[in-house]
């Protein structure tokens, strides 16, 4: 019995190829969508679980309250791992990491390579907290002394290829350094993500006095906590921590919380943190969507089946006639909409198999295949097409069951139902399309939006060199700007510690306000040389700039507006002459810049001081012309080899740097713009649905109409009317969802455009477009069509 029904939905779907096509596509559409969206979602949320103490680690995090405003770090002092393992029973161990910035050298025989981003200064109780695998050394003692460094798999096939490296010496800045120990590359999880680990022993060899310096937050600090552990008794120790209690000469307060390891990537951004932080309201937004595809997909396979019921009422009543019983005709139906929805779990299957690779390289990250040995994947893949056939098939089916054995051609309340449904259905559709286009538009105007704000600054054509900490070449910048500048091409050479798109040091300031009272607060350092306000186009608007040669060396100190305004000073002019003291020297400001995003639109501008500092020098930038760019780049190359063979080049434009803070944003984008797509091509196929259909029912009406006299042309405008009507009243509905998320999705940028009703009009047009596109053809063919081939009948 089952074979017979399985052959004859064969049948019938083979026969029906458009329709089968149809729903066949529209369920692959949305089976393909649901399942990205859920392996990007879980991928987010799955960040630190490979950590077999994931639920005992907890990362502390400092919050400064200054008379200027509040700084939310994701950093500590160095002692404070020490002093609350020392204090609290609840605390097994901790562990800090403080990341290297900036370019650094590392040398192995004749292989000389620049590294950056990538390493960490760490505890030997490193492996003890967290859950990286070794593949060579001793875990423990791996860290354990000065001048040790650990590579990652992949680091040391760089450097040694097959060799062993263990034990072998690495020139890191000069200074040797012995690998002791090699690991498995960090899954890309994780929100540490490096390629060397050298032992704090190193960082705090050159550093004595910092080991208890708790005014200093350079270390992202995590505790492992023990297993009955109570995280709200360490949080209330950390907060009695006696240095913080005391009052500060800075007027500043510190105030210390924990934060767990799970969630920590989607938690909200803190400064000095470290990986790439996700956004939990994309996420939210994501699940929606797929959920919403889905939607459109099984709600298309529904429109598209009671498409069917008036062309097919004919040969039910037959069969009924025969002896087939309500329940033969729904378990025929029944098993025609699980056997489509197998094919398109098939084909769905296939496309994922194909396409795997390409998502991982979007994603950037190797998604952990052992999700798919979970039980419950594995037991819920086969059910797939029975739960889809339940959703979008047992209605159609009972339609089909309740057709009558003798056939009524005029069952018009019957056929009317039939009509609502499927409008209904429709106008959902489209109301779900209609919430994509928006929202797809939305993120594209606001990214377009903010590549065109006006920094306050000129980005173009400054190539930036790093060279790391160096100060023999910071205090010969001078000279080695005259050397730079003989390069055809150059048109300016500039050095400081940091560029527009890199996160200042953040320092303790004191200013003397006019009645002589000190302010302090915690604000931005970048270092700078007297040419950077002018080659990055920073505009003055009170007192002077740095002058020349080494009489501004840390004894004059320029502000952005808005540090000025923070200190109290109504008029930029005020603080001029104002005494100061700050990390390395004191002296008094010389003057104001008109304000100037130097970070991410995201945020609002914040506080910032420039000083000349030539020891602390990082980077050299080059504003080179837009002709001949290849040439420069290659004179720049041999000049500065010639200079510091032994310092390798590591170069980008500022322009690349700066917008790299939006490549998640991008990403989004780009995921949102995909699945918008694909929902409008569902719609469209829903509406090609209904359009034929309804072509189908008015055929010969449309005919005696022409017949009477009536312009065709009128006719077509008056069906593309009515096809017009499900889209507007769905992106109606649209219209109030859509501006509430718009609205809350725009709040994570500081720099967002205005959204308004004029914002609606692109999306309606872009709907109504694709009814013209969907519908016309079919409305254009029967409006025209020969009424004498349609009225034959009669």
């Amino acid at each position: 019995m089952l074979f017979s029904e399985i052959k004859l939905a064969h049948r019938k779907l083979w026969n029906k190829k458009r329709s089968s096509f149809a729903k066949l596509f529209s369920l692959v559409l949305g089976i393909v969508s649901i399942f990205y969206i859920a392996i990007y979602v879980h991928y987010e949320f799955s960040f630190e679980d490979f950590h077999r103490n994931t639920r005992n680690i907890v990362k502390i995090n400092t919050k400064i309250q200054s008379p200027t405003g509040n700084l939310d770090l994701g950093l500590t002092a160095i002692p404070i791992g020490p002093y609350i393992k020392s204090e609290s029973p609840q605390v097994k161990d901790y562990v800090r990491i403080n990341k290297e910035h900036g370019s650094h050298s590392i040398r192995y025989g004749n292989h000389l390579f620049s590294e950056s981003e990538n390493i960490y200064y760490t505890d030997s109780s490193f492996f003890e907290v967290f859950s990286f695998s070794f593949l060579a050394g001793n875990a423990e003692t791996a860290l354990t002394g000065p001048d040790k460094i650990i590579l990652t798999e992949e680091s040391a096939i760089k450097y040694f290829g097959s060799k062993s490296p263990l034990n072998e010496i690495l020139l890191y800045d000069g200074n040797p350094h012995t690998v002791s120990g090699i690991i498995e590359n960090v899954p890309s999880n994780s929100h540490l993500q490096f390629d060397f680990l050298i032992s704090m022993d190193t960082f705090l060899k050159d550093r004595p006095e910092a080991a208890e310096n708790w005014g200093w937050f350079p270390m992202n600090t995590y505790l492992l906590l023990n297993d009955n552990a109570d995280p709200s008794i360490v949080a209330n120790q950390l907060g009695q921590t006696p240095q913080y209690l005391e009052p500060s000469n800075t007027n500043d307060q510190y105030f210390l919380s924990i934060e767990p390891l799970e969630g920590l990537h989607l938690s909200s951004a803190k400064l000095g943190e470290l990986g790439i932080k996700g956004k939990l309201s994309n996420l939210y937004i994501l699940i929606g969507v797929g959920l919403m595809i889905l939607l459109l997909a099984i709600f298309n396979f529904v429109n598209l089946t009671t498409a069917e019921v008036s062309t097919q009422s004919k040969t039910v009543s037959v069969r009924k006639t025969l002896g087939a019983s309500k329940k033969d005709v729904f378990r025929q139906f029944f098993v025609e909409s699980i056997l489509l929805t197998s094919i398109a779990t098939l084909l769905s299957a296939l496309i994922i198999l194909i396409s795997f690779t390409s998502f991982e390289q979007f994603l950037g990250s190797t998604i952990d295949l052992s999700l798919f040995l979970n039980p419950l994947v594995i037991i819920g893949l086969p059910l797939v097409p029975i739960i889809l056939s339940m959703l979008g098939g047992i209605y159609p089916s009972v339609l089909f069951a309740k057709i009558r054995a003798i056939y009524l051609p005029k069952q018009g309340g019957k056929q009317s139902q039939y009509i609502n449904t499927r409008t209904s259905l429709l106008i959902f559709q489209f109301s779900i399309t209609s919430i994509l286009v928006v929202g797809s538009l939305l993120i594209y105007y606001q990214l377009n939006y903010m590549k065109k704000q006006d920094l306050g600054m000129d980005t173009s054509q400054k190539l930036v060199l790093e060279y790391g900490p160096n100060s023999e070449i910071g205090t010969s910048y001078e000279s080695l700007k005259q050397e730079f500048g003989k390069i055809s091409g150059v048109d300016g050479v500039t050095f400081s510690s940091h560029v527009p798109g890199q996160v200042p040091n953040g320092v303790s300031t004191q200013i003397k306000d006019v009645n002589g009272r000190t302010n302090s607060g915690e604000i931005s350092l970048n270092l700078i040389d007297h040419d950077f306000i002018k080659d990055y186009g920073l505009q003055l608007i009170a007192g002077r700039e740095f002058r020349e040669g080494p009489a501004d060396n840390n004894t004059a100190l320029i502000l952005n507006e808005s540090t000025v305004k923070a200190f109290g000073y109504a008029d930029p002019n005020d603080i001029l002459g104002a005494t100061f003291e700050q990390w390395g020297g004191n002296g008094e400001v010389i003057g104001v810049v008109k304000d100037f995003n130097y970070l991410s639109l995201h945020e609002n501008i914040g506080l910032l001081s420039l000083k000349i500092w030539p020891e602390q020098f990082m980077k050299i930038t080059f504003h080179i012309s837009e002709s001949n760019i290849k040439e420069t780049l290659e004179s720049i190359r041999a000049k500065w080899t010639a200079l510091y063979p032994d310092i390798p080049l590591n170069n980008y434009f500022v322009d690349d740097n700066f917008q790299a803070q939006y490549l998640k944003d991008e990403q989004f984008a780009i995921i949102i713009n995909v699945f918008t797509l694909i929902s409008i091509c569902i719609g469209v196929l829903g509406l090609i649905a209904y359009a034929n259909f309804w072509c189908e029912r008015r055929r010969k009406e449309m005919s005696i109409r022409k017949v009477l006299g009536a312009n065709a042309s009128r006719l077509a405008w008056k069906l593309y009317q009515g096809f017009s009507i499900p889209v507007l009243i769905g992106f109606s509905i649209a219209i109030p969802v859509s501006y509430y998320l718009g609205n809350q999705w725009l709040q994570g940028f500081a720099y967002r455009f205005n959204l308004n009703w004029h914002f609606f009009v692109t999306p309606l047009l872009i709907l109504l477009t694709l009814v013209c596109m969907a519908v016309g053809a079919q409305t254009i063919g029967l409006v025209f069509a020969n009424p004498a081939h349609n009225l034959k009948e009669e």
